[in-house]
């Protein structure tokens, strides 16, 4: 790839430098995903940082070649889970990214170039339970507890770890399923259980996997297909409603 291409992908992407201080000085450690790119902080590397007028090479890494974040969204794309992008490091998407999900693996590069994943649940056609590990929260505990006391099972299902010891678990709806998003003591699953639907207009949203925040990852736990969400699930979610 030649220089004029390079920056003609940052141009796009709207590529802004990004990092954070580095040992008191005025370099800035890099903050991709891409395991170890961080550790550059002296002689010639310094030359190639994001900060100091780098080589086209460089840019296009830490603005479009993050692998750990292409490649959790092109696992999820291809479980039928629409990507859009979210800032580095943040949780909260700019406004109108329901219109930029997609499932289309081809846009991503461009898409995600210094930008973070996120999962639309309307444009998917999932329900999402964020199951919490916080504080008194133990959501995985109380799902398995509730499908215990109604004779019912988990299925297994494409999910997602959390930073903090959680989980995304994702089921399959059909298009015209209008469930919500619930959280904290609205969820009437039950403590620790936040519920992310498609909702009747725009739907709610995850952090994909992938993201990075706060130096910490989105990983995939389970590769499987996205289950149908169960009647045990829906119905409750369905009569709250």
């Amino acid at each position: 790839m030649n220089v004029r291409d390079v920056e003609a992908v940052i141009a796009a992407s709207g590529y802004e430098r990004h990092g954070r201080p580095y040992g008191g000085s005025a370099f800035r450690a890099c903050t991709c995903p891409k395991v170890g790119c961080g550790a550059v902080a002296s002689g010639s590397e310094r030359q190639d940082c994001p900060e100091h007028r780098l080589n086209p090479v460089q840019l296009w890494h830490w603005s479009a070649e993050c692998p750990q974040v292409l490649a959790g969204a092109r696992t999820a794309i291809g479980r039928g889970l629409a990507v859009f992008p979210l800032p580095i490091g943040g949780r909260v998407p700019e406004p109108g990214w329901q219109r930029q999900a997609t499932l289309l693996p081809e846009r991503l590069p461009e898409l995600l170039a210094a930008r973070g994943v996120g999962i639309g649940c309307r444009a998917s056609h999932v329900v999402a339970l964020d199951l919490d590990v916080h504080g008194d929260d133990d959501g995985p505990g109380v799902l398995a507890a509730l499908a215990d006391r109604l004779g019912e099972t988990v299925p297994e299902t494409f999910t997602v770890a959390t930073p903090s010891g959680g989980r995304h678990l994702y089921f399959r709806v059909s298009t015209d399923c209008t469930i919500g998003s619930f959280s904290g003591v609205r969820s009437p699953l039950g403590p620790g259980i936040d519920v992310r639907g498609p909702g009747r207009r725009r739907g709610g949203y995850l952090v994909g996997p992938g993201s990075i925040v706060d130096g910490l990852p989105y990983l995939i736990l389970r590769d499987v297909p996205v289950a149908p969400l169960p009647d045990w699930i829906g119905q409750r979610l369905q009569a709250h409603r």
